[in-house]
């Protein structure tokens, strides 16, 4: 069974796999490298790369477990399109996904391969589909990032960050920077692109206040 999501001839299936991976989040037009190695992952990576669509769905689990001990999934996760992977001599898969639109997860269910397939509603995030132009300067939100690096004490090499796409910087950060589960769920769940890029500059705002005053205390 199929739906047919707004009238851009997007036709998406409504049940696909899932991985879930906490601390993993992915969104609409980036992507996301993959190192594949437990048995289910790769029954589930062979589903999909013999399925028409060729989707996985990235979900972060919640960090408690139900009361009998089941995983419990936020409700919103990204689809992305396997567009490359590479089998290694220790029988692992490289992967890359293509992130193609966010979902609203309804149920999930554990198959006989042992990997979730989940039922999914695309509904909600017809814009996924749609590259817009997003006008808001990243300069700002470059030069927090600098500071935020400084202070977490991390090595980056801003020439990689100033290279990336300014349409959807935020995202690509969002994936890449130490936030917490629950940051990266918030910005995941934030429907528009410059909505996403204010809230991840206060994350860093806010976090950089805190490393900032727990630096002077220290001294």
């Amino acid at each position: 069974m199929i739906e047919e999501l707004d009238n851009s001839n997007k036709i998406f299936p409504n049940k696909i796999p899932i991985f879930p991976l906490s601390g993993v989040v992915m969104f609409p037009n980036t992507y996301l490298p993959l190192n594949i190695f437990e048995t289910r992952y790769i029954n589930m990576f062979n589903h999909a790369l013999t399925s028409e669509h060729k989707l996985i769905g990235m979900v972060q689990p919640f960090s408690e477990q139900t009361k009998k001990g089941q995983i419990k999934l936020y409700d919103i996760g990204c689809a992305g399109r396997i567009i490359k992977f590479e089998e290694t001599e220790d029988n692992r898969f490289l992967i890359t996904l293509k992130g193609i639109s966010r979902f609203n997860l309804i149920s999930d269910k554990t198959n006989t391969h042992n990997f979730k397939i989940a039922e999914v509603n695309w509904n909600k995030f017809h814009e996924d589909l749609k590259q817009t132009n997003n006008h808001s300067s990243h300069e700002t939100l470059k030069g927090i990032l600098k500071k935020y690096f400084h202070l977490k004490k991390i090595k980056v090499d801003m020439s990689i960050i100033d290279k990336c796409n300014d349409y959807n910087l935020a995202d690509q950060l969002t994936m890449i920077c130490p936030l917490t589960s629950e940051e990266k769920q918030m910005l995941l769940e934030t429907h528009s692109l410059t909505k996403r890029n204010q809230l991840l500059l206060s994350i860093i705002e806010i976090s950089n206040r805190e490393l900032d005053t727990s630096d002077v205390i220290k001294h």
